[in-house]
């Protein structure tokens, strides 16, 4: 009898053991795009995201809202990948160790912008000049126009409204302000004093603080934003992890 008891015994605990076993596996394994979706989070705390990915994770698909880098805020930041073969097994845990271009093949990026997003930048990075105010920007499909008046007080008060208008790129230096104009009373200013100023501003995003390859082939303008986009499309049918804040 005791021996029965035991054999019973043990039996039950390798049945337990043998059926418990892959559900206690899977409850474990974490799926490529939850690893790449808590990897985005760590590293940009955004709004929100969606991370979509293909069995075994071949091909991958994100969308993160509301990314701030460097005081500038995105409204979304979308990329479309190819991974490489080893990708499925990568150990991407520690976002400190874990650099994900290595892992990119090929991708396609898209950045968009709003005017109100920049303007907020703007406006804090010129809060502490003293005698400037009323700032304000303006995108059109050419350009971005930026105006302000600047107070200065001598024995006089004099104003002096400035205005200068640049396109936006965004290439392998990051985002940054081109062709820029600088005018003083609508009168414009030396080339040389437009250099001086952009020099002190650009990159506003410099590159290596997004942790992945973006390809851009078009940068569209609107009246309220700026799309830089390799035109990525999600996928269809596949895996995916949301995160919402």
């Amino acid at each position: 009898m005791k021996n029965f008891n035991r054999n019973f015994c043990i039996t039950s605990l390798l049945f337990i053991f043998i059926f418990l076993q892959p559900q206690f596996l899977y409850a474990n394994d974490i799926s490529v795009e939850e690893k790449v979706g808590d990897f985005l989070v760590n590293e940009f705390e955004p709004e929100s995201i969606l991370v979509q990915a293909t069995e075994g994770g071949s091909f991958m698909y994100a969308k993160a809202k509301g990314v701030v880098i460097e005081g500038v805020r995105l409204d979304s930041l979308s990329l479309y990948a190819l991974m490489k073969s080893n990708f499925a097994g990568a150990d991407i845990k520690n976002s400190d160790k874990y650099e994900l271009a290595e892992h990119i093949y090929m991708s396609r990026g898209e950045v968009v912008i709003l005017e109100k997003d920049v303007l907020n930048y703007c406006k804090k990075e010129t809060e502490d000049i003293k005698g400037f105010k009323d700032l304000n920007i303006d995108f059109t499909k050419d350009f971005v126009k930026i105006s302000g008046v600047y107070v200065a007080k001598f024995v006089f008060t004099f104003n002096f409204r400035l205005s200068a208008t640049a396109k936006l790129s965004f290439d392998s230096k990051g985002l940054t302000l081109t062709d820029v104009k600088l005018y003083i009373n609508n009168v414009e200013q030396p080339e040389s004093l437009s250099k001086m100023l952009v020099d002190k501003i650009n990159p506003l995003i410099k590159p290596n603080k997004i942790p992945f390859p973006v390809k851009i082939t078009d940068i569209i303008m609107t009246d309220d934003k700026i799309i830089f986009t390799g035109h990525p499309k999600p996928l269809k049918d596949v895996n995916e992890w949301r995160y919402k804040r």
